[in-house]
């Protein structure tokens, strides 16, 4: 399954290559971590039906959530991100998955939860959270699980280049230095 989730993710990322440059590894490893991390995340929650790395519509949501810093090149991604992800989901005959994936991106980064541990939107800003802080956020998955997807899907200067991104964005705009949050 795991081959099979890279494998879908770098083919959907193709399109952006180009926009991620240098960081396409780094992104490719975040997004399939969070896949991965979403599948720990629903087995835990006992949720029903597909896994979240088996469903197209998580798929695209995971691909695009951060894409918008590559693509527009701001760290106030959520609505350029959003952006592609409706012009992937019209491209795939997919646009009525547009409401549930804007949701998905929009409230990754809520503060709070956005729903039940079962809920795939908050499933999806878990296994992010759990990405962003590294495993110190875990939700309660061993953290065996983090260190594992770590070493199979390495880092490659993910961390590094949002740490970077988010302290150019704390110097450059001081009063909106994180606008992606969400209460």
């Amino acid at each position: 399954m795991t081959n099979s989730v890279s494998d879908q993710v770098t083919a959907a990322l193709e399109p952006w290559a180009g926009d991620l440059g240098a960081d396409r590894d780094a992104y490719t490893h975040h997004v399939v971590r969070v896949l991965l991390l979403c599948d720990a995340l629903y087995v835990a929650a006992d949720a029903d039906g597909p896994a979240p790395s088996a469903r197209p519509e998580l798929l695209v949501a995971a691909v695009c959530h951060d894409l918008g810093v590559w693509t527009a090149g701001t760290f106030d991604y959520l609505p350029p991100s959003v952006e592609l992800a409706r012009a992937r989901l019209a491209a795939d005959g997919r646009a009525a998955d547009t409401a549930f994936v804007t949701e998905v991106i929009e409230q990754h980064h809520k503060l709070r939860p956005a729903g039940s541990s079962s809920d795939p939107v908050e499933i999806f800003r878990r296994a992010d959270a759990i990405d962003l802080t590294l495993g110190l956020r875990s939700f309660g998955l061993p953290r065996a699980v983090y260190r594992d997807l770590l070493r199979a899907f390495p880092s490659r200067g993910f961390h590094r280049r949002i740490a970077r991104l988010a302290a150019t964005r704390a110097l450059t705009h001081p009063l909106s230095p994180a606008p992606m949050l969400k209460w």
